[in-house]
């Protein structure tokens, strides 16, 4: 048995017409139960990735998330201020006023 499929043989435009003429009234229906699936799918997802825990490679210990500032810069940094009075003004500004330009 010797079937040669062809696509020039198979005729769609008829086949088309016909199932347009039967599905035609629905197709709006089925625009909008496609697009209501997608909207359920992605919510879903969103709800699952809200919802995940980070696996033990992913998680940083507290201690390597808190800054380690030198005592000595620190000390430095404050009897600057105190000696200079136009930077501790300027330190106070900013602390009184973060945002400020």
């Amino acid at each position: 048995m010797n079937t040669n499929l062809d696509l020039k043989s198979i005729k769609l435009g008829p086949l088309l017409a016909n199932s347009y003429k039967r599905f035609g009234k629905h197709m709006a229906f089925a625009a909008l139960l496609l697009i209501l699936l997608c909207y359920i799918f992605v919510v879903f997802r969103i709800n699952t990735l809200a919802n995940a825990e980070p696996d033990s490679s992913q998680q940083v210990t507290i201690t390597n998330s808190i800054p380690k500032i030198d005592k000595h810069a620190v000390d430095q940094i404050q009897s600057l201020e105190q000696s200079n009075t136009q930077v501790h003004a300027l330190f106070e500004q900013a602390r009184n006023n973060p945002f400020s330009e």
